[in-house]
Protein backbone atom coordinates (compact mmCIF):
# COMPACT_ATOMS: atom_id res chain seq x y z
CA UNK A 1 0.00 0.00 0.00
CA UNK A 2 2.78 2.36 0.85
CA UNK A 3 4.52 1.63 -2.82
CA UNK A 4 1.08 2.41 -4.37
CA UNK A 5 0.93 5.60 -1.81
CA UNK A 6 4.40 6.79 -3.02
CA UNK A 7 4.12 5.90 -7.08
CA UNK A 8 0.92 7.84 -7.00
CA UNK A 9 1.96 10.73 -5.36
CA UNK A 10 5.15 10.72 -7.92
CA UNK A 11 2.71 10.89 -10.49
CA UNK A 12 1.21 13.63 -9.05
CA UNK A 13 3.82 15.75 -8.26
CA UNK A 14 5.86 15.13 -11.19
CA UNK A 15 2.47 16.89 -13.40
CA UNK A 16 2.45 19.52 -10.74
CA UNK A 17 6.27 20.09 -11.24
CA UNK A 18 5.82 20.18 -14.86
CA UNK A 19 3.05 22.70 -15.30
CA UNK A 20 4.51 25.23 -12.53
CA UNK A 21 8.11 24.77 -14.63
CA UNK A 22 6.04 25.66 -17.85
CA UNK A 23 4.35 28.38 -15.86
CA UNK A 24 7.73 29.92 -14.55
CA UNK A 25 9.69 29.68 -18.05
CA UNK A 26 6.59 30.92 -19.87
CA UNK A 27 6.98 34.31 -17.83
CA UNK A 28 10.86 34.12 -18.22
CA UNK A 29 11.52 33.15 -14.22
CA UNK A 30 13.99 30.91 -13.95
CA UNK A 31 12.75 27.10 -14.02
CA UNK A 32 13.25 24.09 -11.70
CA UNK A 33 15.61 22.21 -13.95
CA UNK A 34 18.34 23.85 -12.80
CA UNK A 35 21.14 22.26 -11.82
CA UNK A 36 21.24 22.49 -7.88
CA UNK A 37 22.96 19.85 -6.68
CA UNK A 38 25.83 18.59 -9.12
CA UNK A 39 28.60 15.71 -8.15
CA UNK A 40 30.41 14.77 -11.13
CA UNK A 41 31.91 12.23 -9.78
CA UNK A 42 29.11 10.53 -8.57
CA UNK A 43 27.47 10.78 -11.36
CA UNK A 44 24.81 13.35 -9.21
CA UNK A 45 22.87 16.07 -11.05
CA UNK A 46 19.83 16.90 -9.29
CA UNK A 47 17.77 20.05 -9.64
CA UNK A 48 15.06 21.76 -7.49
CA UNK A 49 12.14 20.03 -9.22
CA UNK A 50 13.67 16.36 -9.11
CA UNK A 51 14.45 16.66 -5.35
CA UNK A 52 10.73 17.98 -4.84
CA UNK A 53 9.54 15.04 -6.75
CA UNK A 54 12.02 12.34 -4.71
CA UNK A 55 11.18 14.22 -1.17
CA UNK A 56 7.14 13.72 -1.95
CA UNK A 57 7.87 10.41 -3.09
CA UNK A 58 8.88 9.76 -0.24
CA UNK A 59 7.18 10.90 2.57
CA UNK A 60 4.25 10.18 1.20
CA UNK A 61 5.42 6.44 0.92
CA UNK A 62 6.49 6.70 4.45
CA UNK A 63 3.55 8.04 6.08
CA UNK A 64 1.46 5.07 4.56
CA UNK A 65 3.70 2.82 6.17
CA UNK A 66 3.66 4.35 9.49
CA UNK A 67 -0.27 4.85 9.05
CA UNK A 68 -0.98 1.33 8.30
CA UNK A 69 1.71 -0.42 9.83
CA UNK A 70 -0.09 -0.68 13.43
CA UNK A 71 -3.10 -2.38 13.98
CA UNK A 72 -5.83 0.15 16.01
CA UNK A 73 -4.45 2.82 15.06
Amino acid sequence: MSFAAGLASALVVAIVIAVVDLYLAGHGVGTLNAPLLDWAGAGVHLSLGDLIFLVAAALAAAITWRRTGRPGT
